[in-house]
């Protein structure tokens, strides 16, 4: 009888001592069970030309390039796009800046899938139209809020719907986040000033300066 409780006190012990072992390897199990039987959704490959495609304002060639790598759930993002920032320098500057769009959608999967439907309607020639809407958020990012932006902008909502359905352009997304991690641009918003690196939404007199020393150059 004592030689069973002893048995028992052993075993009892192993089990406290390894408890959060034991719990971890559970929840490990539990996600690799889950990861079989629920795969990553796989998006469809797309093009390298359509990759190399972003929205762009202003000049084609002109002498200043400004990228901006931005998220549509970035409350700092949306601050600069609202305070016409963009527009105050691409009127000062006019025929000189060329300013691009890429999405470095890191925030949350709802990011991701509202960068998706702005580059399904670039597709319509509505992006920039459609990203104003994002950045105002009237409807959220939401499946339905996205496509109900489509309707709005007037757009083939048959072509819109099946675009963020299916992903189609979440790799391009994908892609342009890649881009602004190999540039060491992790926090949005970002910006590139012909390769020169701001952090941070940037005020019109700094970019105004920074533009003027450029062209000056």
């Amino acid at each position: 009888m004592k030689q069973n409780s002893s048995h028992k006190l052993r075993i009892q012990k192993i089990w406290k001592d390894n408890q959060s072992i034991i719990f971890v390897a559970s929840i490990i199990f539990i996600l690799v069970i889950f990861a079989i039987l629920y795969p990553k959704k796989q998006y469809p490959p797309v093009p390298e030309e359509r990759l190399a495609l972003d929205p762009f304002l202003g000049t084609e060639n002109a002498p200043i390039t400004i990228i901006e790598y931005g998220d549509y759930a970035c409350s700092g993002c949306k601050l600069w796009h609202n305070a016409g920032v963009l527009d105050e320098i691409l009127e000062l500057y006019d025929g000189e800046v060329k300013f691009i769009w890429r999405d470095n959608a890191h925030i949350s999967t709802a990011s991701i899938t509202a960068a998706n439907a702005a580059q399904c309607a670039y597709d319509q020639g509505k992006f920039w139209e459609y990203h104003n809407l994002l950045f105002n958020n009237p409807r959220g990012f939401s499946d339905e809020g996205l496509k109900a932006y489509a309707v709005d902008l007037g757009l083939d909502t048959d072509q819109f719907n099946l675009c963020v359905d299916q992903g189609l352009y979440v790799n391009k997304v994908i892609h342009s986040m890649k881009l602004a991690g190999e540039d060491g641009l992790n926090q949005t918003p970002s910006f590139l000033v012909n390769e020169i690196i701001i952090i941070g939404p940037p005020a019109t007199s700094y970019l105004a300066d920074l533009i003027t020393t450029l062209l000056d150059e």
